[in-house]
């Protein structure tokens, strides 16, 4: 089977409270959270999973403070690219800090689950402040995805994973050490790792921001699962990792 190699490209972080990310867990804890594109090295075409979004475009939206690592042709640059050679973006889901750039990539084919593109044309108010129908309109080459997608690329999975947003996917990446997967829903090493005296009732915790909570902890022990590296999307740790494996 083919393998490559995922390569993190750190676009700024966001200042919030913990418990955003743990569910109910943290609260009053102040946390700096990365995000990010990855950059799926060693493809026959240029793949990113997720684009990312400026500080300042996100700040149109949400009153977390959002900080600028560097911009998104910069991250490109790193690795010998411009906007207009990326050929597939993977969408892990439509919040507004993993899309924001993605227009600027005119020529590629976006993936993205069928749900979550219903859901972001006509999102529920509760979450209006991270779903914005307006950052899909430049979006060039859109192919819909339904369900789990078994081999979109040799060596590339979707896995449907539904519950922080009604269609969120992962991606899992074959690489030299096993599958690396991408988590899809918004995450930190925390949501796996559940505090000492909540371990009898949670083995994992779901994200805090969801749709469907129920939905959500039953899709982070479906990915935790399938994973032999398991990267949570936000996770800050990873600023630190500059490939995987």
């Amino acid at each position: 089977m083919k393998e490559y190699t995922l390569i993190p490209l750190p676009l700024g972080k966001i200042l919030l409270d913990k418990s955003m990310m743990t569910y109910r867990m943290f609260m009053g804890e102040k946390i700096e959270i990365p995000y990010f594109a990855w950059y799926i090295k060693g493809a026959d075409k240029n793949i990113l999973i997720d684009t990312g979004i400026s500080a300042a475009q996100a700040m149109k939206h949400s009153p977390a403070p959002f900080t600028d690592i560097q911009s998104f042709e910069d991250a490109l640059a790193s690795q010998g690219l411009k906007p207009e050679d990326i050929d597939y973006i993977i969408h892990t889901h439509c919040g507004h800090d993993h899309i924001g750039n993605t227009p600027k990539c005119k020529r590629a084919t976006i993936f993205l689950q069928e749900e979550e593109w219903k859901f972001t044309m006509s999102p529920h108010p509760v979450l209006r402040e991270i779903y914005h129908p307006y950052l899909l309109s430049g979006w060039h080459r859109l192919q819909l995805v339904k369900g789990d997608v078994p081999n979109l690329f040799p060596g590339i999975d979707l896995i449907f994973a539904p519950g922080h947003g009604p269609g969120v996917q992962a991606v899992s990446v074959n690489t030299k050490k096993g599958k690396a997967v991408v988590s899809g829903f918004c995450c930190v090493q925390d949501n796996f790792v559940p505090r000492e005296d909540m371990k009898p009732y949670y083995p994992v915790t779901p994200s805090g921001i969801h749709t469907n909570p129920l939905q959500a902890f039953e899709s982070m022990v479906k990915v935790a699962g399938m994973a032999d590296i398991l990267l949570p999307q936000h996770e800050p740790s990873l600023l630190n990792v500059k490939s995987i494996p």
